[in-house]
């Protein structure tokens, strides 16, 4: 199995950390996704269509990953999900309109000038556009003795956010401003920004597996990532006499209406 195939099985067995309340919080801001039509951008294995679709969506999954597509097709067996293979800039739909598109730790990865002219295509007039991304919070020994490790494993490397987030001089809501300057000039309208605190509960070796998927060991050699986990895996032993690590994380969101009027 090569690298990038190793790391897509991995993320599917240790990364479906969408907190429950997420799809409420969208409710509450006027996202109801019941019967609606939902494009999910970068779905990865299908963790937040399997969701929206348990809400009542129907839901188009677009991926570029055949490994990712595979999995994701399993796991969202029996609900209403279709998935489709392609990539947020040049997306293989022709004809459709969506009520929601929605993107979940991937915006960053796409060309978002491409994927933004994508969005006005196939989105509603008045339709939202969600744009998300998870991440953890450091703030506690366990924390901080893990961030140590992630660093001196980089070997003086500057460890960057993921994507087009390293290029960012400035960030709104864990979002960069240039975002923001991009979809108003493509008129959307942004609506609301939040974010939700939640807290997961890790074994040492579910957390150890969380950081092998991380974006800042991603860029590492296999021999040099087995090092950080057996770093880990040494810190571990004595910080938990209960091995239970409960993990603090971020759920940041932008919502935004597309004020395109139909062509």
């Amino acid at each position: 199995m090569d690298n990038l195939h190793k790391f897509e099985y991995e993320f599917y067995e240790n990364r479906n950390d969408i907190p429950d309340e997420f799809l409420e919080e969208l409710k509450i801001r006027g996202v109801d996704l019941k019967g609606k039509k939902v494009l999910d951008l970068g779905a990865g294995p299908g963790f937040l269509s399997a969701m929206m679709a348990d809400e009542g969506a129907i839901v188009d999954a677009v991926e570029p990953s055949e490994t990712f597509i595979k999995l994701g097709e399993e796991y969202t067996e029996g609900k209403n999900v279709t998935f489709i293979q392609g990539v947020a800039e040049t997306i293989p739909l022709k004809e459709k309109k969506y009520d929601i598109v929605i993107a979940l730790r991937a915006w960053q990865y796409f060309d978002s000038g491409k994927a933004i002219k994508e969005v006005v295509r196939l989105l509603k007039p008045n339709g939202f556009l969600v744009i998300s991304d998870i991440g953890f919070r450091v703030n506690n020994k366990m924390m901080k003795e893990t961030m140590k490790i992630i660093k001196e494993s980089a070997k003086g490397e500057k460890l960057d956010p993921a994507g087009s987030k390293k290029y960012s001089i400035q960030m709104i809501n864990g979002f960069p401003v240039e975002w923001f300057s991009e979809l108003k000039f493509e008129k959307f309208d942004l609506r609301e920004l939040f974010k939700k605190d939640y807290r997961l509960k890790f074994t040492d070796e579910a957390w150890t597996k969380r950081i092998e998927t991380s974006s800042w060991l991603s860029r590492h050699s296999d021999k040099r990532k087995q090092e950080v986990v057996e770093h880990l895996t040494e810190m571990l032993k004595d910080i938990d006499k209960d091995k239970k690590h409960k993990v603090p994380h971020v759920l940041s969101t932008m919502i935004l209406k597309n004020k395109n009027k139909e062509k």
